[in-house]
């Protein structure tokens, strides 16, 4: 047995495993009650202060910001400052909530859609049928096709350049990376293996695509800058947000709207912080997510289901 492979069969400990089912205990009873609230009018600035306020009130951080990504769009929009957006009729909207509790993450969606959707059906029950073969010896290959052929059953299509993928901690997308299409993975999962699974169906195959529109960010390594804000946010996104993802609309609570461009584009430049511009469908037409994080084992642990 390689030495990664024994890594990973290593039996969680007690505090780690609590931790996790707490991350992904929050971040299901925050599912529910956004599901509640979403309806034609609501403010999307209204969604993301009450997931991310909601997680920081329950003793927990964002492992990321909350991503509420509209029709096309199948990730990373987040609000940017004092977004006006609000939900219309017939959006489909896809909203991306990650938990961590010191470092341990709980990762899940849902779509929703004031219409009822097949799109949104077939991708829950994509994730459903990929849940129940979830267990110690289960290879990337075999998820992907279960997947897959849930969803072709239906008529529909999957995006194939999104994938599910595992989770440790403080590391929200972790290797290997878990395609929703039939693939020749052989690697196996091990007991206490953490994932998330996560299909975005579309009405055919299709892909997405960087759309240039950016308001998240990353921590990726330290390097010299000319300005005192570029420097308080690589602080900030090193060492509050331990280089997790973090939104712009965070810094103006430190920082000057003005300033905080500034110093942006300056970390951009040499390298210091990545960036996730949203991703569209290169076909536009609607996305549908749904996602929940498990823990590998004989009868699988889904941390964010309630």
């Amino acid at each position: 047995m390689t030495f990664k492979a024994w890594l990973l069969s290593i039996d969680m400990e007690p505090e780690v495993l609590e931790k996790y089912r707490k991350a992904g205990k929050i971040g299901g009873e925050i599912r529910e009650a956004v599901r509640k609230m979403m309806k034609p009018g609501l403010p999307i600035m209204e969604i993301a202060d009450f997931v991310e306020g909601t997680i920081r009130k329950r003793g927990a951080e964002p492992a990321f910001p909350v991503n509420i990504s509209f029709n096309e769009a199948a990730a990373h929009y987040t609000p940017a400052h004092n977004d006006p957006r609000v939900v219309e009729e017939g959006d489909m909207i896809k909203v991306d909530i990650g938990v961590h509790v010191d470092g341990y993450i709980g990762d899940l969606a849902f779509t929703y859609c004031s219409e009822k959707s097949p799109l949104i059906e077939a991708s829950q029950k994509a994730l459903d049928a990929a849940i129940k073969i979830i267990r110690p010896g289960v290879t990337v290959g075999e998820i992907g096709t279960v997947v897959q052929e849930t969803v072709e059953s239906l008529g529909l299509g999957l995006v194939t350049n999104l994938t599910g993928h595992t989770l440790s901690r403080f590391v929200f997308h972790g290797s290997p990376n878990i395609p929703n299409v039939s693939n020749d993975s052989n690697y196996k999962f091990h007991e206490d293996s953490v994932i998330a699974i996560e299909p975005f169906v579309a009405e055919s195959r299709t892909q997405v695509k960087d759309s240039g529109t950016t308001e998240i960010y990353k921590y990726a390594m330290d390097r010299p800058v000319r300005l005192n804000e570029a420097r308080a946010i690589l602080k900030l996104a090193r060492d509050d947000w331990k280089a997790l993802p973090f939104a712009k609309r965070w810094l103006f609570s430190h920082i000057s709207p003005i300033k905080v461009a500034l110093a942006l584009r300056q970390l951009e430049s040499v390298g210091a912080i990545e960036t996730y511009p949203v991703l569209r469908n290169v076909t536009e037409g609607n996305i549908a997510q749904s996602e929940d994080t498990i823990i590998v084992q004989d009868k699988p642990i889904v941390t964010t289901r309630l």
